[in-house]
């Protein structure tokens, strides 16, 4: 069994410190990164799939009028309750990995991805789709953790940031293929042939699962006094932060509402109304643009567009981030998502949609880039690691949030006025985050 290493860490940290093998310190990506990589690359496409082709095939999967409750409720709830499951399950996988190692609970979460996969397909009625949405949740906590942990453990400090953008451009992969290919075969096939096409995928990559290595992490230590002083709101949101840090606490939490923000708007609001939004504009076929393409080939030509973004410009604006600073780059950024969130509420147009949806998901990879950057950079080093756990649960918040509210306020104000409310949070969490760094230290930047 591999321990987790920290090369490059500090000792008084917590975490046992031993040397990374030569051979893997001189691999561009380490094998074992490959192994963790890769299997959540393919049982990733069954989710992704589903935010095209729910909101427009609501019926075949279960998600229509029923209980009292519209199909948009239903449509909204299914799309975020794996989010919202993953806001307990990713402290939960942290205890499971702690307790029985990596490799066995990871090739676990691989096979039940698969399997939800193919729930999608072959199940039938609600309470099938919410279930599998549900596992998937939880699964999806284990496999981004495992993906962490495996680039602490089998790299060195000066890997670790290519390491990350790995498994994120090896997720997006996933998701570029299920929301291209995978709708273009849902749109000439059969839901059940698609998603049965997409789990026998996943159930394959529980082969490549089984070599990850096993590494088992070290019990964290809770923060001196936090048992004498109790949890408060401060500690719930952003970190157990030393007395000497509490000055930080207004910049990340800022960070932190920017991340939950950007995720609300374009992880979330846009990526799973788009297709029903364009499905307004088409004739009695499905097509639109004079009858030249499916409306949900274009929502899934858009959509893999932001998957795309992901996986190729991830690290080149970051680099643009860290030649500008970060501050900058998430102005730029964030009136560049604003904008085009703007004029999709307040122009009724496909032809805006389609030039103004682009715009936005290239600017939220700059900005999402440049605030991972900056609460690693703003938060200490004694609770970085807790505080990018309180991060990713804002992340998971506002990703979970997005598709439930855009269904609830299209109902009344029409997709359009999702898009505006959107705009407005984005605004929103700007102005806090300019007031909270008005005065950034030279650490911030």
């Amino acid at each position: 069994m591999t321990t987790l290493h920290d090369p490059g860490g500090n000792p008084d940290d917590g975490d046992e410190v031993r040397p990374a093998p030569p051979r893997r310190v001189r691999s561009i990506i380490p094998v074992g990164m490959v192994y963790a990589v890769s299997p959540t690359t393919a049982a990733i496409m069954g989710d992704s799939l589903m935010y095209v082709v729910l909101p427009v095939a609501a019926l075949e999967f279960g998600a229509g009028d029923q209980l009292g409750l519209a199909a948009s409720f239903w449509i909204g709830l299914a799309l975020s309750i794996n989010r919202f499951i993953r806001l307990g399950s990713n402290a939960f996988a942290a205890l499971v990995y702690q307790r029985f190692g990596l490799r066995w609970p990871f090739v676990a979460s691989i096979a039940a991805g698969a399997l939800t996969t193919l729930a999608y397909g072959l199940g039938s009625g609600l309470a099938v789709l919410l279930l599998a949405r549900i596992v998937w949740g939880v699964s999806y906590s284990h496999m981004r953790l495992a993906a962490h942990l495996t680039a602490f453990g089998v790299g060195t400090s000066a890997m670790r940031g290519r390491l990350m953008g790995f498994f994120n451009s090896g997720q997006r992969l996933g998701s570029l293929i299920a929301v291209t290919a995978g709708a273009a075969l849902f749109q000439l096939t059969s839901r059940e042939i698609t998603f049965t096409a997409l789990a026998c995928v996943g159930l394959l990559a529980v082969i490549i699962a089984a070599k990850v290595p096993n590494i088992r992490p070290p019990r964290t230590r809770a923060y001196g006094g936090v048992l004498r002083n109790g949890l408060d709101a401060w500690n719930l949101a952003v970190a157990r932060l030393p007395e000497h840090s509490r000055k930080l606490r207004l910049p990340m939490l800022a960070i932190s509402l920017m991340r939950f923000a950007t995720a609300f708007a374009a992880n979330g609001l846009a990526i799973a109304t788009v297709a029903p939004y364009l499905a307004e504009f088409a004739d009695g076929n499905g097509n639109i643009l004079g009858g030249s393409l499916a409306a949900i080939t274009l929502a899934g030509l858009l959509v893999g567009f932001r998957w795309f973004c992901d996986l190729g410009l991830g690290v080149p604006l970051g680099h643009l981030s860290d030649r500008i600073g970060r501050r900058i780059s998430i102005a730029y950024g964030m009136a560049a998502m604003v904008a085009p969130l703007a004029l999709i509420a307040l122009f009724d147009s496909l032809i805006i949609v389609i030039a103004a949806m682009p715009v936005l998901f290239i600017a939220a990879v700059g900005v999402n880039t440049a605030l991972d950057t900056a609460l690693g950079e703003t938060s200490p080093g004694s609770v970085r690691t807790e505080a990018f756990a309180r991060y990713s649960t804002w992340q998971d918040l506002g990703s979970a949030l997005g598709p439930f509210a855009g269904f609830l306020i299209a109902d009344r104000i029409g997709f359009q006025g999702g898009f505006l409310v959107a705009a407005a949070l984005l605004a929103s969490a700007w102005a806090l985050y300019l007031t909270a760094t008005r005065k950034p230290s030279p650490r911030a930047r």
